[in-house]
């Protein structure tokens, strides 16, 4: 199954559109994630999941979608460019999700330095979106990239960073057919 994390906080948002195109042309099993719908505070760094093997000391959301990351076979994560860089909700989930580094999943991240966890989701499929009205995207899309690629050690199919300017996703084919492209190729990689 795939999972559609839709990081815009509007819900009916060009990013999440995005997200929700890629997946539906992947012509897999798939699940959308919107953090519109969900309470995820921002990460303290009391590094208690370290110690109780990937258990948050927070009472949120996160939790349940913690499971939903471990467990999906391809990630597709998008979230829309605010301040020259991806915006603070969805960055509170990449925060968030590394307690999934210790539940004894996946390889070690760093082989000698055991207080960097392991990753479950290490060599799975993934495609990273990020859209704009005016400029900032290509930081947003770094950072979607290192999260995804360094520190998940996911395999990104395809990058989309999209100056929409104020237009509606829905008016610019050019852009659609971009992440229909982009969850085309996520599901022939997942038919293997």
């Amino acid at each position: 199954m795939i999972l559609g994390i839709c990081g815009s906080l509007r819900e009916i948002s060009n990013t999440n559109r995005l997200v929700k195109k890629a997946a539906e042309a992947s012509g897999h099993e798939f699940e959308l994630v919107y953090l519109a719908d969900k309470t995820i505070k921002p990460c303290t760094g009391c590094s208690s999941c370290m110690m109780s093997q990937g258990t948050c000391s927070i009472d949120d959301d996160m939790a349940e979608i913690n499971e939903k990351i471990i467990n999906a076979d391809a990630i597709i994560m998008g979230g829309p460019t605010y301040f020259m860089d991806i915006n603070g909700a969805l960055k509170d989930l990449i925060d968030r999700s590394s307690a999934t580094f210790y539940r004894e999943i996946g390889p070690d991240y760093k082989e000698g330095m055991p207080w960097l966890g392991q990753r479950p989701m290490a060599g799975k499929p993934a495609v990273i979106i990020t859209t704009v009205a005016g400029g900032g995207h290509e930081r947003a899309i770094e950072t979607l990239r290192v999260c995804v690629e360094d520190i998940y050690q996911m395999k990104i199919i395809s990058a989309l960073a999209e100056p929409i300017q104020m237009n509606d996703v829905d008016d610019l084919p050019d852009v659609l057919k971009r992440a229909e492209e982009a969850g085309k190729k996520l599901g022939e990689v997942l038919k293997g």
